[in-house]
């Protein structure tokens, strides 16, 4: 249980940490609109229904830990968080809120994919 709540923990960093690289204003509108431009051109994309995180291990690639949360219940736990705003290196804000929506109105896609020298870890939206 405890890797579990590891996990879910590593994947709610995951998700905060896309915003942490969107330095200025200017660099995440550049994002939103080129996510915008390519959901168009594959014929539009539907809102993601779930946010899966896979855990796989090299040899054989068995499964070792794999979460799938409805994207609702992603929603209830950016909705009890206390603070809108996450406080960032140099002074910046961002906000959670518009980040998660921006995602998810994105679409299914891989968010994150790490291959470590034993395990692989995917983080997606579908």
């Amino acid at each position: 249980m405890k890797k579990k709540g590891f996990w879910l923990v590593l994947l709610m960093a995951c998700v905060l940490a896309a915003g942490l690289y969107a330095g200025a204003a200017d660099d995440y509108q550049v994002i939103k609109n080129a996510v915008k431009k390519s959901a168009g051109a594959a014929g539009g994309a539907k809102d993601a229904q779930w946010f899966k995180i896979l855990v796989t291990g090299k040899p054989g690639g068995k499964e070792k830990v794999k979460i799938t949360l409805p994207v609702s219940l992603v929603e209830m736990m950016l909705n009890s968080c206390p603070q809108e705003k996450l406080h960032a290196a140099g002074n910046r804000e961002i906000e959670l809120r518009r980040v998660w929506e921006d995602l998810k109105k994105a679409g299914p896609m891989a968010l994150v994919e790490i291959e470590e020298q034993d395990e692989t870890v995917k983080i997606w939206l579908e």
